[in-house]
């Protein structure tokens, strides 16, 4: 009886970090960044402590390596709230509502986790940089694909860069304030803010 083949040891060495990663997200989504320990990834994902010191040498270098998975999830959460909100015919309010239920999703708040986390850790602080410059064209990519009916407004750029830290800031309340008609009135408001700031004259540092 013949034995199948032993995967190549590039496919293996990739399989293992896969793995390793796949355990720290979920263990980041579920129990949070403090409980997310090197021994707690180990664990889950069943590899040996050689083989999680050869990926991420650091816990650090563990944690920020969630963030290319996360933001991968985050895009995955926009594709599907696309797909449930066709009847928003504004663009401008659609893109918002899209970005609004991204942001409340478990990838989406463990992802702002870490970065509280970072605050007195300047070890995982610089090493979240480096991940958030890496992922940050994929992220651009899809706001502005969300926000393209205005790209052509003067004030575009301040509609796309308020909504972001709006939404962000909305998502960090969730945390507390679990309340959807609360959330709702939130995002009704800057869907009204938005369209004063794309009909106000355009924008300039000093006004």
């Amino acid at each position: 009886m013949q034995t199948a083949p032993r995967p190549a040891a590039p496919a293996k060495k990739l399989a293992t970090r896969q793995r390793l990663l796949d355990a720290a997200v979920s263990s980041l989504i579920e129990r949070g960044a403090a409980a997310t320990t090197t021994l707690e990834v180990q664990r889950r994902s069943g590899a040996s402590r050689g083989a999680l010191l050869h990926h991420f040498p650091t816990h650090a270098a563990l944690l920020s390596a969630t963030i290319e998975e996360l933001v991968r999830r985050n895009d995955q959460a926009v594709r599907e709230a696309e797909l449930t909100m066709a009847d928003v015919l504004n663009p401008v309010e659609r893109a918002i509502r899209i970005l609004s239920a991204m942001s409340l999703q478990p990838a989406f708040l463990a992802e702002l986790e870490l970065w509280a986390a970072s605050r007195t850790d300047c070890d995982l602080q610089a090493a979240i940089r480096g991940a958030e410059r890496e992922a940050r064209t994929e992220r651009e990519r899809v706001v502005e694909s969300l926000f393209s009916a205005v790209q052509e407004n003067p004030n575009y750029e301040a509609v796309k860069s308020l909504s972001v830290e709006f939404l962000r800031g909305m998502a960090l309340s969730s945390v507390l304030v679990s309340n959807r008609e609360y959330h709702e009135k939130l995002i009704t408001q800057w869907v009204w803010a938005v369209r004063v700031l794309l009909e106000a004259p355009p924008f300039k540092a000093g006004n």
